[in-house]
């Protein structure tokens, strides 16, 4: 007989398992298409797509997820809700470099803090868009780029992060290819997401 704490542990690991599939499972992803595959990491060409954009803290000390989670639940002109998409996406460029990927959150360093930007659905234009209520939220149109990006399960933590950028970095170079803005990571699912069913990537738009 199989002892009831096993039993007990199988059913909270099934849990945990679907709540980290059901959310995701229906949400649009950015649009690219893999044009090479190369040793550790594959060559994509993303799509032109459209970014809210705010400080990734405001004054108040705020989340900025949260300020553009308002913004796509409806804090708009127009009350409307936009639909959420994935990844999440982060990066250290300073304010000002062209942003580098998509879909829908992204984080990058900048004069005075970092800034955090959602991807707005594919296919959606500016003149689609309510305008944001909240005058600490921008949308930004971003035309399609190429991009080197390398793929990784787990949390995602800083140590990991940076040890996969180290990587693909060292691959761009050793393939003699040259990245064109500062490295974004993307990051797919809930934070109670299993780690091995995560989602992530660093990803360097390239020349």
């Amino acid at each position: 007989m199989i002892p009831a704490l096993v039993l007990i542990a199988a059913a909270l690991l099934g849990a945990w398992v679907v709540s980290g599939y059901l959310p995701t499972r229906n949400v649009d992803i950015n649009k690219y298409s893999v044009i090479a595959e190369k040793d550790g990491y594959e060559i994509r060409q993303y799509e032109p797509y459209i970014l809210a954009e705010t400080p990734l803290r405001n004054e108040s000390g705020s989340s900025g997820f949260n300020e553009l989670f308002r913004y796509i639940s409806g804090g708009n002109i127009r009350k409307s809700k936009v639909a959420m998409t994935a990844p999440v996406l982060q990066s250290g460029h300073p304010a000002g470099r062209k942003l580098a990927m998509t879909s829908p959150v992204i984080e990058r360093e900048g004069a005075g803090g970092g800034v955090m930007a959602f991807v707005m659905p594919p296919g959606m234009k500016l003149e689609d868009l309510p305008k944001p209520a909240s005058p600490k939220v921008t949308l930004r149109a971003v035309p399609g780029y190429k991009a080197a990006v390398i793929r990784f399960s787990g949390w995602g933590s800083a140590a990991t992060v940076k040890k996969k950028t180290k990587q693909l970095a060292a691959a761009l170079e050793r393939d003699g290819l040259r990245a064109a803005a500062a490295p974004v990571t993307a990051f797919y699912n809930p934070p109670w997401t299993p780690p091995f069913m995560r989602r992530n990537e660093v990803i360097i738009e390239i020349e």
